[in-house]
């Protein structure tokens, strides 16, 4: 299947000569999903067609970068040392779209195959042969075959007959598939998909009987009441998107209820990076995992070296949790925002969390004005203090009081409002990812400088397209949802 990569990748060099157009990739009635056999564990398709708008899109984006006229003649060169054109080997052997499927009931026994629909059948062929000609002499030849206008390819035919319909019911017919297929964009760069319920049985089959098992309630997998999970990658004017979801059965994502940052109003605007999650609240999942003779000696070794049970840490995290960098006078400023209902107890782990690594490594505590508590560590300090339903734990001596204070926050930055906006993200998630990449690459580089090291320019300059990268994740009934957005300017 490595050889067929070697395709996608090169189908690159074409960009240039692309023509604007569309393709609604992996339309359930036009593509290799009518050929799958509804029982596949996964589908995926790729739009391999450069007259598209989302590739015409992607080199728009590439066009940003110093590296793309580079990058597009290296593809080229190594087209030529397989002895590949694109335009006479390639392009007509590929169809609008390449879809891969898998099918198989245990991780040591998954047949897969790629289909595509091309402008030559004979072309395909021949692209395939070129490709076993220049393979590893040991790897076992391709196999192909051609089923209504569409050439499958795989490693035997008996993976081709497990993976296809034959007689049977098709994926494109599943209404789980149909449903879960529909959600995703028409235009997409690649789109997927993945059975839960296949998922779950694989999952209950590689660690069945095992400690990992049990630690999730003595056999049932984490993913029991999974239905599907889909994903796309989608080339937008201002970056890339990639998109998951997942859906469950009963309306249960275990991701809780969206929430609005609490946390966020206090932080710096000049933070570099910023995530937010939230805990349920409720339970205790280390009472189960005591109850796993091959994981309790470990929880014991723990607790006996932190001189205290794991609950109370972990009750520190059972609410909203926030955490920011910022530029430090030396090393960077790292800040951990709890939010907690009974700030004291809190306070009173932390307390000795910090009596006892003082204890083990002689570092020294402190009490400062209004109440802020130092760990001195030597090359670095840890400041914490409890205010406001919140505890901060920063490694800026001047953190608490900026986190505080009146000055610009981050929830104001137009900067940070347009990352958002660009990513889509609602005011409620269930969580939040924002990282500002080009002024985070510049700060590394910076680092690196004063270590000695020499940053190639050729890396700094392609990395200034960058401009920020935003994750959430939401839920709507029994859907869950998460976006990864990278955005070029």
């Amino acid at each position: 299947m490595s050889r067929l990569y070697l395709i996608l990748a090169a189908a690159l060099c074409g960009l240039v000569a692309g023509c604007g157009g569309t393709t609604k990739l992996g339309s359930p009635s036009e593509s290799g999903a009518t050929l799958v056999g509804s029982g596949a564990i996964a589908y995926a398709a790729v739009d391999s067609d450069l007259g598209s708008g989302q590739w015409q899109q992607v080199d728009t984006l590439l066009k940003k970068f110093p590296i793309r006229d580079r990058l597009l003649k290296e593809i080229n060169a190594g087209l030529a040392d397989q002895n590949l054109d694109y335009d006479k080997d390639i392009k007509p052997a590929l169809g609008p779209e390449v879809d891969f499927a898998a099918a198989g009931s245990s991780p040591s026994d998954v047949a897969y195959v790629a289909l595509t629909k091309p402008e030559s059948i004979d072309k395909a062929k021949a692209l395939v042969r070129k490709l076993d000609e220049g393979s590893n002499p040991s790897q076992k030849p391709t196999v192909t075959r051609v089923v209504d206008g569409w050439l499958v390819v795989s490693e035997s035919q008996a993976m081709i007959d497990r993976v296809l319909k034959g007689s049977g019911s098709s994926l494109s017919d599943d209404t789980h598939f149909e449903a879960a297929w529909a959600k995703l964009p028409d235009e997409a760069l690649a789109k997927a998909y993945a059975n839960g319920r296949q998922v779950s049985n694989l999952f209950g089959t590689l660690f069945s009987g095992g400690a990992q098992t049990a630690a999730f309630g003595g056999g049932s997998s984490p993913f029991s009441n999974l239905d599907s999970l889909t994903a796309s990658l989608v080339a937008k004017d201002d970056g890339l998107a990639a998109t998951f979801h997942t859906e469950a059965t009963g309306n249960d994502t275990g991701l809780g209820a969206p929430y609005s940052s609490k946390l966020l109003s206090g932080v710096p605007a000049d933070a570099l990076a910023f995530a937010t999650f939230r805990g349920s609240g409720k339970g205790n999942p280390i009472d189960q995992l005591r109850q796993n003779p091959a994981i309790a000696p470990g929880i014991q070794q723990v607790e006996h070296l932190l001189g205290m049970q794991l609950e109370p840490i972990l009750a520190l995290f059972g609410h909203e949790t926030a955490i920011y960098v910022r530029r430090g006078a030396g090393l960077p400023e790292i800040s951990l925002v709890l939010e907690t209902p009974d700030t004291e107890r809190a306070l009173g782990t932390i307390d000795r969390l910090a009596a006892r690594v003082a204890q083990l490594s002689g570092a020294k505590l402190a009490v400062g004005p209004g109440g802020v508590k130092t760990l001195d560590l030597g090359r670095f300090a840890v400041h914490w203090a409890g205010f406001d339903g919140r505890v901060l734990l920063t490694s800026g001596p001047t953190g608490i009081e900026d986190y505080r204070g009146h000055g610009d926050k981050l929830a104001d930055s137009a900067r940070f409002k347009e990352a958002l906006d660009g990513a889509g993200a609602p005011a409620e998630t269930n969580g939040l990812l924002y990282v500002a990449v080009d002024e985070a690459a510049k700060l590394v580089f910076n680092y690196l400088g004063l270590a000695g090291e020499k940053v190639p320019t050729e890396l700094s300059e392609n990395l200034k397209p960058l401009r920020s990268f935003v994750a959430f994740a939401t839920t709507d009934g029994g859907v869950g949802n998460a976006t990864a957005f990278l955005e070029v300017k």
